[in-house]
């Protein structure tokens, strides 16, 4: 038997897809997984190309490997280079793209390009995950071509799965010992059956009647097509985590319109106040890109006074960095790596001030934490989550391990860790 190691790079849609071609080829029974790469004899290579950064510790990853591994390049960087990484990589096996995922069986026997568009096969059963979290892709693409992202060239339009099909995943989800899911998409805000008529808010009505799972959580969320109707569901359904990870990208304007997001900085502070206003307690998280072109002193003032005024509960700040192929890739990239590097951290700065304020608020407090299992920096600690997606490790059994206990924070760690006792 050959024996297989998996390496992931990039997003949860990722970690999703790795779980996707551990299962095909584990129904197979033709392969071993191993746990490190020196006892591989394939190892395949999970990409991401929205960021140079993601794509940048993938080739190096691949370059250490490859003249002594059969190595397989999949996801996003072999859809988006395709044939280019074969003269990189002269002695690579394959090249696996973002819709040929489900022909990994065959193609690991063969060898080769397979890149291009063919049709999506969901195989629910196949999926290896038996965790106590676990993630759950409800669509795939995006038809919101943002200036500054790939994504739309690398997963294609938007697709979006049977209502029948998610039901059914999530239910072997469930019977494996599933506690709570992350429903994954570009932009779950478009998810649409169109032979149903289903929307994602009347998704999420469906998916919380199944038995076992006990908590669900979504994204990544679009802000020009967050609907009422969503907030609502969120709201009233006790399974749907209140936490909500709605990227802004900028608080300018000016900006916002050179990357085609559709949507300007007062009607996004609209919408968080409306959520805060119906959702008690509610987690709002956020991706921020500081040094898009043309972004000028003003531009990134801007963004620092919508980072103060919504008050997100985690930022993930990000420089902006040159995607080939997108209409960002045509204007000038002046704002210097410097200058960059600076705005970064000074969002950074801001935001860890404003997360270490919220989290004040939780110190005395009763919370409700699922048990994910024993932490790996201390044994005799077990990590647990919040709904609203903030990590609390407190001391007990395995017995705890996928129950919702209530527990009392009694230390903050850092700005999404606390310390806390069982009650």
């Amino acid at each position: 038997m050959e024996k297989i190691f998996i390496r992931t790079f990039g997003c949860q849609m990722n970690e999703y897809d790795s779980e996707r071609i551990a299962g095909i080829l584990a129904k197979e029974g033709k392969y071993e997984f191993v746990n490190t790469e020196t006892q591989a004899d394939i190892i395949i290579v999970n990409t991401c190309s929205v960021r140079q950064h993601a794509e940048d510790r993938a080739l190096s990853y691949i370059g250490r490997y490859v003249n002594s591994k059969k190595v397989i390049v999949a996801g996003c960087m072999a859809e988006n280079y395709k044939s280019k990484l074969f003269i990189k990589y002269p002695k690579l096996f394959a090249i696996v793209g973002t819709f040929n995922i489900p022909y990994i069986d065959k193609i690991i026997k063969k060898g080769g390009l397979y890149t291009g568009e063919n049709k999506d096969l969901y195989k629910p059963d196949i999926i290896r995950n038996k965790s106590i979290k676990s993630y759950l892709t409800i669509m795939q693409g995006c038809n919101n071509f943002c200036s500054y992202c790939i994504v739309p060239y690398v997963r294609g339009r938007e697709r979006s799965r049977p209502v029948s099909e998610i039901v059914q995943e999530l239910k072997i989800l469930a019977d494996n010992g599933c506690k709570e899911v992350m429903l994954l998409g570009q932009n779950v805000n478009s998810y649409f059956d169109e032979n149903k008529k289903v929307n994602f808010p009347q998704l999420l009505k469906e998916l919380v009647k199944i038995d076992g799972i006990e908590r669900i959580r979504f994204m990544t969320s679009h802000p020009k097509d967050l609907s009422d109707e969503l907030i609502e569901t969120v709201a009233t359904e006790k399974k749907l985590c209140k936490h909500f990870h709605l990227p802004v990208q900028s608080g300018s304007d000016h900006v916002l319109e050179l990357m085609n997001r559709n949507y300007t900085s007062s009607s996004y502070i609209e919408k968080t106040s409306k959520i805060r206003k119906l959702i008690k307690d509610v987690a709002i998280t956020t991706d921020i890109l500081v040094g898009f072109p043309c972004e000028n002193e003003k531009d990134f003032e801007d963004t620092v006074k919508l980072v103060k005024t919504v008050r997100f509960d985690d930022a993930f700040v990000f420089k902006y960095s040159v995607r080939q192929g997108t209409e960002a890739a045509k204007l000038n990239d002046d704002v210097p790596e410097t200058e960059k590097l600076r705005r970064l951290n000074y969002i950074l700065e801001i935001q860890k001030k404003i997360s270490e304020d919220i989290n004040k608020r939780f110190l005395g407090r009763i919370v409700d934490v699922l048990v994910l299992d024993r932490s790996f920096k201390n044994s005799l600690e077990f990590k647990a989550t919040t709904e609203t997606n903030k990590k609390v490790y407190i001391k007990g059994t395995d017995e705890m391990i996928g129950k919702i206990l209530k527990v009392k924070i009694t230390e903050i760690r850092s700005t999404d860790a606390f310390g806390g006792e069982i009650v």
